[in-house]
C-alpha cells in the first residue's frame, strides 16, 4: 500500500513538472512585437528628463504618456564606473499587457572605464497604447 502512494506521488509530480513547462499565465502570450525608438537625451520631452533627474539614482521603471506616444523609461540606479549600457530584451504586446525586458551590461574585465558615478538609463518611444506595462 505505501509502495502504491509514493509511486501514485512520484507520477502526479512528474505529470505537474511536465506540465507546468507549458502554462503560461493568463493573457501573456505574445500578440505582436511591438516598434519603438531609442532616444537619445536631447529627444527627451522636458517634463519627462526632469522626472528621470530626480529619480535617476534609484532603480527607475517609468512609463509616460504624452500626445500620442508611450515613453518607456528602464534606468539601473547608480553605478560606481563608466561603460555600462542597456540591452533591450524584450518589447511586445500581449492580451493583458506591455511587456518590456531589458538589461543591463556591465563593462568587460580589464576594460578601461571612467572612474566616475553614472546612472544608465534608457528611454524608448512607441506608439501610444493604454495598457499597464510590465517590468521583466
Amino acid at each position: 500500500m505505501r509502495k502504491k502512494r509514493c509511486l501514485l506521488s512520484v507520477l502526479a509530480l512528474a505529470m505537474l513538472l511536465l506540465c507546468g513547462c507549458s502554462l503560461q499565465k493568463a493573457g501573456t502570450e505574445k500578440l505582436r512585437d511591438l516598434e519603438y525608438t531609442v532616444l537619445a537625451e536631447s529627444e527627451i520631452p522636458e517634463t519627462l528628463m526632469e522626472e528621470i533627474a530626480e529619480r535617476k539614482s534609484d532603480d527607475l521603471k517609468l512609463t509616460w504618456r504624452e500626445g500620442d506616444d508611450l515613453y518607456i523609461v528602464r534606468g539601473f540606479g547608480m553605478q560606481e564606473t563608466g561603460g555600462y549600457s542597456i540591452q533591450m530584451k524584450e518589447f511586445y504586446l500581449a492580451d493583458n499587457a506591455i511587456y518590456f525586458k531589458a538589461e543591463l551590461i556591465g563593462p568587460e574585465n580589464g576594460e578601461d572605464v571612467e572612474k566616475v558615478v553614472s546612472y544608465p538609463y534608457l528611454v524608448i518611444k512607441t506608439e501610444r497604447l493604454e495598457e499597464n506595462v510590465i517590468f521583466e
